[in-house]
């Protein structure tokens, strides 16, 4: 038991003082506090729920806190700071969604560029990896059940298989990707979604990617390399979106920067970064910004994205552009009711589509 705590204050120490991820908190420990034989799956699920269950547990030392959660872990519940409970409560059915927070749910992509499908499912059953493929879109595949680590793999080391949500793959979708376009995305990095675009138009398809901060530009052109991008179709602008310089582009994707509150199944330590909303209010000004530049582009398409569950950073940041708002897939739930735009949006939630929380929706800029 005790190094159990050891190791859970350790991870709660890095997530509260350091403000690292759940994911890089709990190597840092498992590195430095790695309990003798204890399954690191269940380490990690403990971790999870401790985090989750951070607003509910009592004041006092982190040992403390971790021995209580111990003690009472069957019956303590999944709490969000009292703002976010309040305002989440009247927009959907939040204890599904808490329900759903406790599951471990991993999305990956196979990479094209780089192998084919047959090839990936045969390396995951020689692994003893459950996954299904999805029904929507058959290069993505939900892992069911692991004994590895899937960082480990060969084929994820190689960019063969990458670990990447469902969710975030509609975004791209919704921007209907076609061979010999020209694409500007104005907040890039980390690169992931280019990489999707690039292997779904075969290669054949110019982009632009545009970002604020410098090294996560170049660490983005590594990414694309490993993925097997093919680097003459890239192009890397270093710049403030919000002082755009691109020109004219036959498509704009801006996956703004948000308070990321809905990846909060895969990192349940961004809750510890919103204890009030004025996270939120200062990310809403920052998207508004971003879009109004954007929308000075020359282009017939903008797909507008966050990784958030708050209206004010998805339907209240495009209700001002109702009329040329245009509902991205008729398979997916609308946007929030509340709204008049949530009609011609998306939403995705981990307690209904078991992905992210995404916000979607598309501009037709021809009707400007």
């Amino acid at each position: 038991m005790s190094e159990i705590v050891k190791f859970l204050a350790t991870v709660l120490y890095y997530v509260e003082k350091k403000n690292f991820p759940l994911a890089v908190a709990f190597k840092r420990a498992y590195l430095y506090n790695k309990p003798r034989k204890i399954d690191s799956n269940l380490l990690y699920d403990y971790s999870k729920r401790l985090i989750l269950s951070y607003y509910a547990l009592p004041q006092g030392k982190r040992s403390f806190k971790v021995r209580y959660w111990l003690e009472n872990k069957e019956n303590i519940e999944i709490k969000f700071p009292n703002w976010m409970e309040e305002k989440l409560s009247t927009l959907l059915d939040i204890n599904a969604l808490k329900g759903k927070l406790k599951e471990r749910c991993v999305w990956a992509r196979i990479n094209l560029l780089k192998t084919d499908i047959d090839k990936i499912y045969r390396e995951l059953e020689g692994k003893n990896i459950e996954f299904e493929s999805d029904k929507d879109f058959y290069y993505m595949i939900k892992i069911k059940k692991s004994s590895v680590r899937l960082s480990s793999l060969s084929i994820v080391k190689d960019c063969k298989l990458i670990i990447h949500d469902k969710g975030s793959s509609l975004v791209v979708e919704a921007l209907k990707p076609e061979i010999g376009e020209k694409v500007v995305d104005l907040s890039s990095a980390p690169g992931i979604k280019a990489s999707l675009y690039m292997m779904l138009t075969e290669n054949r398809a110019e982009i632009f990617l545009a970002d604020v901060d410098f090294k996560r530009l170049l660490k983005e052109y590594s990414l694309l390399k490993r993925c097997g991008v093919d680097l003459s179709k890239i192009h890397i602008i270093y710049q403030d979106s919000t002082k755009n310089s691109v020109i004219r582009s036959d498509k704009i994707l801006l996956d703004a920067p948000c308070s990321s509150s809905g990846m909060i199944n895969n990192d349940p330590s961004i809750l510890l970064k919103l204890w009030d909303n004025e996270k939120i209010e200062r990310f809403a000004k920052l998207q508004k910004s971003l879009l109004s530049e954007s929308l000075k582009i020359t282009a017939n398409k903008l797909v507008y994205a966050v990784c958030s569950l708050f209206p004010e950073e998805g339907e209240k940041v495009i209700e001002d552009y109702y009329e040329i708002a245009e509902k991205p897939f008729s398979n997916y739930q609308s946007g929030y009711s509340l709204f008049k735009v949530g009609e011609k949006s998306n939403r995705t939630f981990p307690h209904t589509d078991s992905t992210e929380g995404f916000f979607i929706s598309t501009l037709n800029l021809t009707k400007l």
